[in-house]
């Protein structure tokens, strides 16, 4: 079976190093990029099982591109990160995100999220 596929979108270029090289470590098959337009394009190479989204990015936000993610590819997982105490209420309540982590999320319960989620999807 081929790991499964993650694409973490993160514009703070060593977070989004250190969470490419845990996943890696996971057994995960990891890309990362910085922006929605960096997404798209790497989505166009290739599918992905889950997102993981950084909330506040720069240009387009994370709950823009998980709306638009979710209208695309009804079956991805969504994975949310943020530093932002009030961002948890407010992800909540997308429905487009199945989970929120704030960050810095704890490396297991991370793994964990994304594993089920992928395992959701292909089960989708």
């Amino acid at each position: 079976m081929s790991p499964y596929s993650i694409v973490i979108v993160e514009d703070n270029l060593a977070v989004q190093e250190a969470l490419c090289d845990h996943l890696r470590e996971q057994g995960f098959e990891v890309r990362g990029v910085d922006s929605g337009a960096a997404l798209d394009a790497a989505l166009a190479q290739s599918s992905a099982h889950a997102l993981v989204l950084d909330l506040n990015l720069p240009g387009e936000d994370g709950h823009s591109i998980a709306q638009r993610m979710r209208a695309r590819f009804p079956r991805i997982g969504i994975l949310m990160l943020s530093a932002a105490l009030a961002g948890a209420g407010a992800a909540a309540r997308q429905p487009q995100v199945d989970v929120y982590l704030r960050k810095p999320a704890q490396a297991q319960a991370l793994t964990d999220a994304l594993r089920a989620l992928c395992e959701a999807a292909d089960a989708r």
